[in-house]
């Protein structure tokens, strides 16, 4: 596999010759890999397995419990895998 150095003339250059209708999809590229940048420096392993003590005290159990755009957890668990699967939204799934 051959590896090269993108320029920043290179990437300017791809940009000009990109539909200006396609420029956000551009912007949430950078948003994610920033973000996944920025997740990677947090992620730290564990020396230990966490007891279900840990979690209970961890603040993510019933981190939604207040939310009412959520009716069942588990329906909406899947919903938001199969969009995260296919990338786009069912038109015939209720929120």
């Amino acid at each position: 596999m051959q590896t090269s150095v993108v320029t920043e003339r290179q990437i300017i250059y791809e940009l000009q010759n990109l539909e200006p209708e396609k420029w956000s999809e551009v912007l949430d590229f950078i948003g994610y890999l920033k973000h996944r940048k920025a997740a990677a420096k947090k992620v730290q392993p564990h020396s230990q397995d966490l007891t279900a003590q840990d979690l209970l005290q961890s603040g993510l159990v019933g981190l939604w419990a207040n939310r009412d755009d959520i009716g069942d957890s588990p329906d909406f668990a899947r919903l938001l895998r199969r969009k995260a699967e296919h990338r786009w939204e069912p038109a015939d799934v209720a929120r």
